[in-house]
């Protein structure tokens, strides 16, 4: 009987280092996602510095078509987030926390309780909140950008173009 509890005890310090590994990898994987989309949106703003004069049929501008490609690509980058935020403190941590109950230490269930301690008394923001701000933020942005190429030929349909009014403004 004690042999079998060993084997027992082996298997399950086995099972929690590998599932200790695959939060560290979700982790890992988390990061570059966030540098993927990180990247696309700095390409979609940079495509549309060069192409903001480009115009298509029915007065659709390319930065309206990136403003909406920007805001797509932002939204499924909060998703994405999200989904990650899910799978590593919430699936991964309930199962870590229940095999710790079985191991002679707690380690990653302190390390847990020591952190939002800390997050409390410190007022610290962690990095996946951050990371779904930068994606909202952006969000924001594109849409902001989407509706003033929206606002601008409706504008200039009714009042006339817009060139008038700036040179006077002195812009």
């Amino acid at each position: 009987m004690e042999q079998n509890n060993n084997i027992d005890k082996d298997l399950l310090f086995k099972q929690y280092k590998l599932y200790c590994q695959m939060k560290e990898g979700f982790v890992d994987r988390n990061f570059m996602t966030n540098k993927f989309y990180l990247c696309i949106v700095i390409l979609i703003f940079v495509i549309m510095f060069f192409t903001r004069n480009i115009t298509f049929d029915y007065n659709i501008s390319a930065n309206l078509i990136m403003a909406i490609l920007g805001m797509a690509v932002s939204f499924f980058w909060w998703s994405n987030a999200d989904a990650y935020n899910i799978m590593i403190k919430v699936k991964l941590k309930h199962v870590i926390d229940e095999m710790e109950k079985q191991l002679p230490m707690a380690a990653h269930l302190i390390e847990m309780k020591s952190f939002s301690q800390y997050k409390k008394q410190n007022k610290v923001v962690i990095f996946s909140d951050m990371q779904k701000g930068v994606a909202i933020s952006m969000i924001l942005i594109f849409f902001i950008i989407f509706l003033l190429e929206i606002a601008y030929p409706l504008v200039t349909m009714f009042y006339g173009p817009l060139e008038g009014y700036s040179s006077g403004a002195g812009i």
